[in-house]
């Protein structure tokens, strides 16, 4: 290896390091300013806490988000396993059949990603009070996984796009059917971007906030955004306990990424640019 190679990839090693330090300074803060009093998070808001206080994790657990965790669990589970199911299904019709109005299809689905969330919370709140599922789990699933499928469906569309046909014909000349190829075959394929596609969607509804704030009320179907929200005071909010609530609203997430990252990564590099 040459001296200027090595200079290359000494800076280039320099500079993932420094963005390293970029990306994790800020959850590095979250996690130890949550261990502090409200006066250290003011006077030494870059030090260490004089007094280590775990029992904030254990107050914003037990009196915010303890009994809302199961459900951002039940809406983030169900919702990304019918995005996931939802958009393979779709993808894979648009990438593989021959029918009327393919392309038409295909920008129809494709349209649903120009319409920001935000625009259609009235729209959505009166469908779901007429048909009755306002305050419903059903309610709150329904826009949580309509929002999803569009980009969920663009990106396996673009890794299914690259699956060779051969495969499947031969498993259909064997006798499979269109659906035992389809997940026996296909879906195992693109674990790449079915794994790209959970993190992301689970990650949307896990972080959402609007959705749940304006299709529910009262607490049966309160999720971990708004059990923290609720720590907050007019008059006086305890910061080191926010700040728990969202370490502790995090690490799900984290903990999802660190699991599927090496197909996340490769979903989103042969997916998404392949496409």
């Amino acid at each position: 290896m040459s001296i200027g190679t090595k200079v290359k990839k000494l800076i280039i090693h320099i500079l993932m390091l420094f963005y390293m330090i970029i990306i994790l300074s800020p959850l590095m803060w979250m996690l130890i300013s949550g261990f502090k009093a409200d006066s250290d998070i003011f006077s030494t808001p870059w030090g260490l806490p004089t007094e280590w206080k775990v029992q904030n994790f254990i107050y914003v657990w037990t009196a915010y988000i303890q009994k809302n965790v199961l459900n951002s669990l039940f809406f983030t589970i169900i919702g990304t396993f019918f995005v996931v199911l939802i958009s393979g299904f779709a993808a894979y019709a648009v990438v593989r059949f021959k029918f009327k109005f393919k392309y038409l299809v295909f920008l129809f689905i494709l349209s649903g990603m120009m319409l920001a969330p935000q625009c259609s919370l009235i729209p959505i709140y009166k469908m779901l009070s007429i048909t009755g599922l306002y305050n419903t789990r059903v309610g709150l699933l329904i826009p949580y996984i309509a929002y999803r499928i569009p980009f969920s469906f663009f990106l396996m569309w673009s890794f299914m796009v690259t699956l060779p046909v051969e495969v499947e014909e031969a498993a259909i000349i064997d006798g499979s059917t269109i659906f035992q190829t389809f997940f026996k075959i296909v879906m195992k394929m693109s674990k790449p971007s079915i794994a790209t596609t959970a993190v992301l969607s689970a990650r949307y509804i896990w972080n959402d906030f609007a959705f749940a704030l304006v299709f529910t009320e009262g607490k049966d179907l309160q999720t971990v955004p708004l059990g923290i929200f609720a720590i907050r005071s007019t008059s006086q909010t305890q910061w080191g306990v926010l700040i728990a609530g969202l370490t502790l609203a995090a690490l799900p997430m984290i903990i999802v990424y660190i699991a599927l990252q090496r197909y996340f990564v490769e979903g989103m590099n042969s997916g998404a640019v392949k496409g």
